[in-house]
């Protein structure tokens, strides 16, 4: 029982409820700097609601290079998919306007690493530039 009494506390306040939706609705792997700017939050926190949503079992972490990719963890009981389906299920415009901002933040990855949106535009110009 403890077990789906840490999911339910994990999900219990809302920014570790959003980040949860988020990562659900997105079905993928991202890194902190992705999470922190789609979600507009300081890279302290989010950390803090990935360790606690790590905890309840809900978020995993694998790592890749020299950073740490999170996604959702797979569910193992029919109450915990249906919480997922329950989740899933939720019409929130904020929630659906986030997904998209860390999907299109994913996809500025430069060789599978987390950069800055600004360094890879520098980055672009550069090349651009010849330089």
């Amino acid at each position: 029982m403890s077990k789906y009494t840490n999911v339910m506390k994990a999900l219990s306040e809302e920014k570790r409820f959003k980040l949860f939706a988020v990562l659900l609705k997105a079905m993928g792997e991202f890194y902190v700097c992705e999470i922190t700017d789609a979600l507009l939050e300081s890279q302290y926190n989010i950390s803090k609601y990935l360790k606690e949503l790590k905890n309840a079992g809900l978020v995993k972490d694998r790592r890749f290079g020299k950073g740490i990719l999170y996604s959702v963890v797979e569910p193992d009981s029919q109450f915990i998919r249906s919480l997922y389906d329950a989740i899933s299920s939720i019409e929130d415009d904020e929630i659906n306007r986030t997904v998209e901002l860390l999907k299109m933040r994913a996809s500025v990855r430069d060789e599978n690493k987390c950069v800055s949106i600004v360094q890879k535009v520098i980055n672009k110009n550069k090349i651009e530039n010849g330089r």
